[in-house]
């Protein structure tokens, strides 16, 4: 994969406001997806975290399939990117010791009883941009 697709996914990943994340839902064996905000602090092609509720479908799923994927489209430019990843459950303090500053206004908002951190370490992307179509694994780049 060329260093100039790796930059484009890396600013498709700090341009989108908004991801969906797909995990198999095991009690019925489809896919589940949420639309999730990353934290604006972690997010890049090696770590991204989510913060959410841990009472959540998306969370037990993660805890009994750590396995994800997630997916951002940028309507300016017309790309996308897909992200398959590993991905296990923190509790907010545990990811980041002051995670509260790192909330955007709509997530503090939330105000969650149980707060999580899903944190995703992406082993794969898959990136349309400028409807060219590139696929690597991480560790390959």
């Amino acid at each position: 994969m060329a260093n100039s697709t790796i930059r484009q996914a890396d600013i498709l990943l700090r341009e989108c406001t908004v991801m969906q994340v797909a995990t198999l839902d095991i009690d019925t064996g489809f896919p589940n997806i949420v639309s999730l905000t990353p934290l604006k602090s972690h997010r890049s092609l090696k770590e991204i975290l989510f913060y959410t509720d841990r009472d959540t479908t998306t969370i037990h799923n993660v805890l009994e399939k750590p396995v994800v994927a997630v997916y951002c489209f940028n309507e300016l430019h017309h790309s996308s990117l897909l992200l398959r990843a590993k991905a296990v459950v923190l509790t907010a303090e545990e990811a980041l010791p002051s995670f509260t500053e790192n909330l955007n206004s709509f997530q503090k908002s939330l105000q969650y009883d149980r707060p999580v951190i899903i944190r995703c370490n992406p082993l794969t992307v898959k990136i349309r941009y400028n409807n060219d179509i590139e696929f690597s694994k991480l560790n390959e780049i």
